[in-house]
């Protein structure tokens, strides 16, 4: 996203620095300035090689992010922003966009949520682990929006947002999410049963033929959960599971997104290392999430412990368990 022709004062070109300092502010690939961009281009492109930020000015404390090659660092930056743009472009001609509601897990600093809010979306809310509510309040002013930031974190345990709640919208939204997740299945589920029309879900997949998923090592993060829920950046879903999944919520009309035209060579094969799909709402279906059970149907004799031990006293018997 370009705001070179947002004016941005002196005042919020502070703000924005301090967010970078802050390490608030470097992953989406935004241009503030001719002296300011932020973006993971360079990276995802060559492994990690480039650094986040081309800042001429640059606060020594983010020297470590700060790109040595400007000119590449942009150009790949551009490729990134073309692949993004196009996914919004993708949902607002198989969806829609005016007056919808949306809904992202995973937004970072809300990229796609503001392009979403500047076509016309009625509500658009984002939900991360990382603090950005002064982020979002930046980005509202500068754009006119009025997206909402709520702090929270997936929870591999409960298979549920964890320190926020998620209402029911129109679409719901998840880009490279479940490469983090050991429970990826789970938050596709809890992201159809929001959705009353669609789910646009991108992530790294496997190229296995089976309903399977695999995983990288452990622990690559410093703040990664313990075993085993911590399998971070590189859990991928099989693409016959990933369409199960989506079919299986009741969104059997899928359409996956192609690489936009023009794109280079070398991100038609990054964007091949990923499947991003929209699926459309075709049914309501009952799963373990929304009017289905949570729990297997018990048989007739079977009792629960405390009961069985409970009448065991009362009746002063001892039987097997």
């Amino acid at each position: 996203m370009d705001l070179r022709t947002r004016n941005i004062s002196l005042d919020q070109m502070s703000e924005l620095h301090d967010f970078i300092v802050r390490r608030k502010l470097a992953y989406q690939p935004f241009i503030f300035s001719d002296d300011l961009e932020t973006g993971e281009g360079y990276n995802f492109i060559n492994r990690g090689a480039g650094g986040n930020i081309h800042w001429k000015t640059a606060d020594p404390r983010v020297k470590d992010l700060v790109t040595d090659d400007p000119e590449s660092f942009r150009r790949e930056n551009a490729a990134l922003r073309a692949i993004y743009d196009d996914f919004v472009g993708q949902i607002a001609s198989r969806v829609g966009v005016a007056g919808l509601r949306f809904a992202e897990i995973g937004c970072n600093t809300g990229y796609f949520l503001y392009a979403l809010a500047l076509k016309g979306a009625r509500r658009c809310i984002g939900y991360d682990f990382t603090s950005n509510s002064l982020v979002f309040s930046w980005f509202n002013k500068v754009l006119g929006t009025r997206c909402e930031f709520h702090f929270s974190e997936w929870d591999s345990f409960q298979h549920r947002l964890r320190y926020a709640s998620l209402p029911q919208v129109d679409v719901t939204l998840s880009v490279a999410v479940t490469c983090h997740l050991v429970d990826p299945i789970h938050h596709l589920t809890y992201l159809c049963e929001r959705a009353a029309k669609a789910v646009f879900f991108w992530c790294p997949v496997s190229d296995q033929d089976a309903l399977s998923l695999t995983y990288g090592p452990p622990a690559k993060y410093p703040n990664a959960l313990d075993w085993p829920v911590g399998f971070d950046n590189d859990v991928r879903i099989s693409i016959p599971l990933l369409r199960l999944t989506l079919a299986q919520c009741g969104f059997e009309d899928i359409h996956e997104i192609q690489p936009p035209e023009g794109l280079p060579d070398k991100w038609k094969k990054w964007h091949r290392l990923h499947r991003g799909y929209i699926a459309l709402r075709t049914a309501r279906v009952k799963t373990a999430y929304s009017g289905g059970r949570i729990r297997r149907r018990l048989p007739g004799d079977a009792m629960f412990p405390r009961v069985h031990a409970w009448l065991s006293r009362v009746l002063g018997v001892k039987g097997r368990r």
